[in-house]
């Protein structure tokens, strides 16, 4: 059997689910009963002007060694001998058995990264600064509500990191092997199924609170430890190698590996890498712009007579700029 990719197998919002089949099958000219392990690989929504939006599929499907697609192809649609789902990149590191590899900051590369050594029988210790998210939840509605302010323990510092109180968008543009895998374990910690084929994924943030408590959870069942309010404040370094890391000012902690994901608003741990001699490297200037519409407004101009069809989901739109005499650009940004 072959697996065959067919892109651009368009749905109208009234359709259902269940008609891909056929639909499939009608494109390619075959019984729709030979058609082998239909699945959904990507879910996106055309909404351009004057026409009725709808959703736009890509699938994939397996056939009989020998069979091949029709020459003559519906615009728009797309068929390719390929896999479904490369597997990711192989990996290969080693450590010797038994040593403790420290992991600094509990955003979601820190989890990732601690899940994935995890995975391979490392040892790990995951320190983060701020609280859990369920202290840290009423940490931050304490300051949108009161103005109160926790130095270590708000929107930026604490478990999840800095998109804990947003939407949970996992649009990211890299084009990554790790993609699936990232977001079947995010499935697996409680996120809904279709952010492995919707074209623009989000977790929702009530949702996302969930799936970082089952996180924790997990890492805890393969043996991480997981310390909260746990700042690292020094590098023990001899010889020009490290040996261990301070903690709070007073702990010592002996470990000669550390994974540093502490995030773009850790100055202080930046100058303390800086005051130890270790190297760092700069990367592009690059500045965030936050734009705010009403989002009737955008639903309107977007989806203009259909607006209010509950099949359609929040519109959005992408803003870029490109400066010639400086030969950069603002990327896409999504607005909503």
């Amino acid at each position: 059997m072959k697996t065959w990719r067919i892109d651009g197998v368009p749905l109208a919002l009234d359709e259902d689910v269940q008609l891909l089949s056929s639909l499939v099958a009608a494109i390619l000219h075959i019984d729709g009963n030979h058609i082998d392990n239909l699945q959904i690989i990507r879910k996106s929504l055309d909404a351009r002007r004057n026409r009725p939006p709808r959703f736009i599929y890509n699938l994939a499907f397996t056939r009989e060694e020998d069979w091949s697609p029709p020459a003559n192809l519906p615009a728009g649609v797309k068929i390719s001998n390929v896999p479904a789902e490369p597997e990711p990149v192989a990996f290969s590191f080693s450590f010797p058995a038994g040593k403790q590899v420290v992991v600094v900051g509990c955003g979601p590369a820190g989890l990732f990264a601690a899940l994935f050594l995890a995975l391979h029988d490392c040892p790990v210790l995951l320190l983060e600064l701020g609280g859990p998210v369920e202290e840290r939840h009423g940490d931050v509605q304490s300051f949108w509500t009161r103005g109160i302010l926790l130095p270590e323990s708000n929107v930026y510092f604490g478990e999840g990191g800095a998109g804990t109180f947003s939407d949970g968008k996992l649009t990211s543009r890299v084009r990554n092997p790790y993609t699936v895998w990232v977001k079947k374990i995010l499935v697996e910690m409680g996120a809904a199924p279709e952010i492995l084929t919707d074209a623009k994924p989000h977790i929702g943030s009530d949702r996302l609170r969930k799936v970082l408590i089952n996180l924790r959870k997990h890492l805890l069942s393969m043996g991480c430890q997981v310390r909260f309010h746990a700042k690292m404040t020094d590098l023990i370094i001899h010889n020009n190698h490290l040996e261990g890391i301070v903690v709070s000012g007073v702990e010592e902690i002996k470990s000669d590996q550390l994974v540093l994901a502490i995030g773009q608003s850790s100055e202080e741990t930046y100058r303390l890498l800086a005051d130890r001699g270790v190297e760092l490297g700069s990367k592009a200037f690059a500045m965030g712009l936050r734009v705010e519409h009403p989002q009737e407004h955008i639903n309107r101009i977007q989806y203009g007579r259909w607006m209010g069809n509950s099949a359609l989901p929040p519109a959005d739109y992408t803003l870029t700029a490109r400066l010639p005499e400086l030969n950069r650009a603002v990327p896409g940004t999504e607005v909503s």
